[in-house]
Formats: C-alpha cells, sequence, structure tokens
C-alpha cells in the first residue's frame, strides 16, 4: 500500500508538470517528525514516524488538517520540514520573530489539547507550544502551492484553486480521516471540502462564522484569519475567541468527536 508521502509525490509531480515553466511548487502535506539538522545557520528535518503517529491520533479524533493561502518566500522549499525554531541559534529556540509562527504554534497546541468536551487549553507560553508543534503529527496544505509574497490577492488565489482544483482535491481526500480542519484561507478551503463533503454547514446564521461542520463525517472547521494577520486585542485575546467559539459548538453538539 502506498504511503502518504508517496501518494502526495505523485500529485506533487503532476502539479509540477501542469505548471511548466511558470514557477517551482512548495511541498507541502503531513509535518516530518524525524530528526532535526542544523546546517548554514539553518534548521531543518527529515521524515519520521508521522505517517504512524497521524493514524494514532485520527483514531483519537485529533488529525489536524490547517490549510492556507501560499508561501511568504521567494524561493520554494519543502514546508514539511516546518521547525518553529529560530534560525542562526544552534541552540533550539522558539523563533518569536513571525506572528505566523507564534500564532500557528498556540493554534496547533490548543486544538491538539481539546478535550471530549471542547475546552481548550488556556493560551500557552511559546516553549509550551514549541513541543507541541515539533513532536504531534499535523498537516499543513498550501492552496496555491507557488510561492508568493506577504500577501495575495484573492483573484489570483482563486485562479490557481480553479487550474489545480482536482489535485487539491485529491491531495484533501488523503487525509478524509481528519477531525479537525483549520481554514486560514477566508473561505477558500471550506469551499474544496464542500466539494468532498457537500453536506457542510456553519454553526450559526451568518456567512463568516468561527466554525463550520459536517454530522455526516464528524469534523470541525475553524474559520480563521490568516496566521499573521493582527486582530484587534493581540494574539492572546483571538485565541481566546477561537477557544470561546469552538466550547460554544461542543456545548451544542456534546461528544461530537
Amino acid at each position: 500500500m502506498e504511503t502518504i508521502h508517496e501518494r502526495e509525490e505523485r500529485i506533487f509531480k503532476e502539479y509540477q508538470d501542469r505548471l511548466g515553466d511558470n514557477g517551482e511548487i512548495s511541498l507541502d502535506g503531513l509535518h516530518y517528525l524525524g530528526d532535526f539538522y542544523y546546517t548554514n545557520d539553518c534548521w531543518g528535518r527529515y521524515p519520521g514516524d508521522e505517517e504512524k503517529r497521524w493514524q494514532s491520533f485520527c483514531k483519537l479524533k485529533r488529525g489536524l488538517v490547517i490549510l492556507t493561502k501560499d508561501l511568504n518566500d521567494s524561493t520554494a522549499w519543502d514546508i514539511r520540514e516546518e521547525h518553529g525554531r529560530r534560525n542562526g541559534v544552534e541552540e533550539p529556540t522558539p523563533s518569536m520573530h513571525y506572528a505566523f509562527y507564534r500564532n500557528l504554534r498556540s493554534w496547533i497546541y490548543g486544538l491538539l489539547n481539546m478535550n471530549s468536551d471542547g475546552l481548550i487549553p488556556e493560551y500557552p507560553p511559546a516553549i509550551i507550544a514549541q513541543e507541541c508543534f515539533e513532536t504531534k503529527p499535523w498537516v499543513r496544505v498550501n492552496l496555491k502551492k507557488v510561492p508568493g509574497g506577504s500577501s495575495i490577492d484573492n483573484g489570483v488565489l482563486a485562479q490557481y484553486v480553479d487550474d489545480f482544483r482536482d489535485l487539491l482535491l485529491k491531495q484533501l481526500e488523503i487525509y478524509k480521516h481528519a477531525s479537525i480542519y483549520l481554514d486560514c484561507t477566508r473561505h477558500c478551503g471550506i469551499g474544496l471540502l464542500r466539494e468532498l463533503y457537500p453536506d457542510i454547514k456553519a454553526f450559526g446564521e451568518g456567512d463568516d462564522e468561527w466554525i463550520y461542520f459536517s454530522e455526516k463525517h464528524h469534523f470541525i472547521i475553524v474559520n480563521s484569519y490568516h496566521p499573521s494577520y493582527r486582530v484587534s486585542g493581540g494574539e492572546e485575546a483571538y485565541y481566546n475567541r477561537m477557544r470561546d467559539a469552538i466550547h460554544s459548538f461542543f456545548q451544542d453538539h456534546p461528544n461530537f468527536l
């Protein structure tokens, strides 16, 4: 049977072939959990037992898939090696410079440590969230796999999604046993997931609710801004708003996961 990485490599090859000379893609998917390495003042990571760990977390109903727009970098690299560590320092140290990683690792910590009543731990210190970021299995999928900048026009993102829709759906289908999705794409990810799971609906009456869910397939989607986005009240306040929204959902849907 093909591994997750093998299935994704076929998708990446097809994506790159279709893209041609119009850019190089950044590989993504199931986060590596192997050994770290440090070279040329930069951290990196090798594959490990992430596929086995992913299966165990899916059985616990804590399989987490994060949907983001694109890579904010000038060159492509394999974001499965993401480490959240400060480069230029050989001693493992959580990076505090970028809001993206400060938010992402706290959100991952909260969602993976949610209890059966939907209660998420209080906002974590960076070192605690970093330990979770490094040791627990999770998935990150970019809807646009060609590197970009600090922001992307919604029309450009929509065009990439349209051009590579079939491949994105194939990749998302690999993670069909996930129970938690974190959509940081302003609804583009929810739209794609609806093509696979048409019963998805909002928890609430508006068109931009915090929580969406599938009763048939038993997963929730947390509808978030991008981790780099600065919101009023700061990062801890935003974490707590997410925390309260998830708890409200589980009060109405006890034992959902």
